[in-house]
């Protein structure tokens, strides 16, 4: 999908578009806002604005920047109102919670002919992260449950984060749109050699950081499994983290061949031809190495119940999703899994593409721009006040 051929008609009144973010590397919805930034600056005036103390480096070319810093609450909320008034914006999109409560505090008691679109976006679930977290964390998330169905738009990554955030959030469903992840922006389209089934073994491949919601020690217990079973399994990780010590003793304690290769931005190029990918998550939003890997021609499996994973596996096709989260169940779908060829699924995988993925974004505002002009107000009438309010 080229974005350039559509771009006049979907940018009417779409001209300026600003993202406020919280760091433009890290996780994958930061890389998500990154690639909406390169692709839409080709069709619009783009801008991203940093909302924390965080480096303001791998900024896309021809976006402009507006650093913020953190000073606070109250401040940094003040100073996005002044980038909105300063600059015009005829759309805001706030990505994750600290970014989306700003942006819908910011636009508080501005008249309505001079607030943009304001729309926010999770791109995990969030009622599953919520045992354990802190007090602060907790109260954030209380906060967008009064607020988000407020914005004009609410962006989701997959039907699962979407489902959560009308059933959790009271999202009006009219103000909802699932955008496909850019997961793709990466991948060269150069297919793996696979060799289906495990009379050569099997690398059962790690992508991401070795952190507790990614549950690694998952996987070691189940390549253990795979072994007991006479398969000859080996643990291949991508990704390090502060759990890489922990589990190359806990892999170690039970004989698991480990391997570390540390962060590698194009891991899947890697491949050996009897991989399978793993993603023993408790929850993900979406999991873009899922579409990484099929898009290579290599299967993974991951845990059915961390929900967002349904919509970036095709099961029996181009993985599988493990009925529990036990290691026998993972064992199971990974010897699934390993039989598969994966097939070259060139319409599915168009739909995870950065420029498919950006054009659904602006259909997406430009159909809450036309929402907002049919509840018209007079000009110069204040929009409702905003139920954000940080010194709650």
């Amino acid at each position: 999908m080229d974005l350039s051929r559509i771009g006049a008609a979907m940018t009417e009144r779409m001209r300026r578009i600003a993202f406020v973010v919280t760091s433009l590397h890290g996780g994958g919805a930061e890389q998500v806002g990154v690639q909406w930034m390169r692709s839409l600056a080709a069709v619009a005036e783009v801008s991203a604005v940093l909302v924390s103390d965080r480096p303001a480096d791998r900024l896309p070319d021809g976006v402009a920047l507006h650093d913020l810093g953190r000073t606070g609450h109250a401040a940094t909320v003040a100073g996005l109102r002044r980038v909105i008034r300063d600059t015009r914006p005829d759309a805001l999109v706030a990505l994750q919670t600290y970014p989306s409560l700003v942006a819908l505090a910011a636009v508080a008691g501005l008249e309505r002919d001079a607030r943009p679109v304001i729309a926010v976006s999770e791109h995990n679930l969030i009622t599953l992260g919520l045992p354990g977290s802190s007090a602060g964390h907790r109260a954030k998330i209380a906060l967008a449950r009064r607020s988000y169905r407020h914005a004009d738009l609410v962006i989701a990554c997959s039907h699962p984060v979407g489902a959560e955030l009308v059933a959790g959030f009271g999202v009006p469903g009219d103000r909802l749109a699932v955008v496909p992840n850019p997961a793709l922006a990466k991948t060269t389209g150069v297919r793996v050699a696979r060799r289906p089934g495990v009379a050569d073994g099997v690398d059962v491949v790690l992508a991401g950081r070795l952190v507790p919601q990614k549950r690694p020690l998952l996987a070691v217990a189940a390549v253990r499994r795979l072994r007991e079973r006479g398969v000859e399994a080996r643990l291949i990780s991508f990704g390090g983290g502060p759990m890489l010590e922990e589990v190359r003793a806990a892999a170690r304690d039970v004989d698991v061949p480990f391997v570390a290769h540390g962060w590698v931005e194009n891991w899947f190029a890697a491949f050996e031809p009897n991989s399978v990918v793993l993603l023993p998550s408790l929850r993900e939003g979406f999991g873009n190495v899922l579409v990484e890997a099929a898009a290579v021609g290599v299967p993974s499996v991951a845990v059915s119940g961390a929900l967002g994973v349904a919509d970036a596996i095709v099961p029996g096709v181009t993985g599988e999703l493990a009925a529990g989260d036990d290691p026998d169940a993972l064992a199971d779908a990974i010897l699934a899994a390993a039989e598969l060829e994966v097939p070259g699924l060139d319409a599915w995988l168009d739909r995870f593409t950065p420029a498919a993925s950006s054009a659904a974004l602006l259909a997406a505002l430009r159909r809450a721009a036309v929402r907002r002009k049919s509840a018209w107000v007079p000009a110069g009438r204040p929009a409702a006040e905003s139920p954000v309010d940080f010194s709650a």
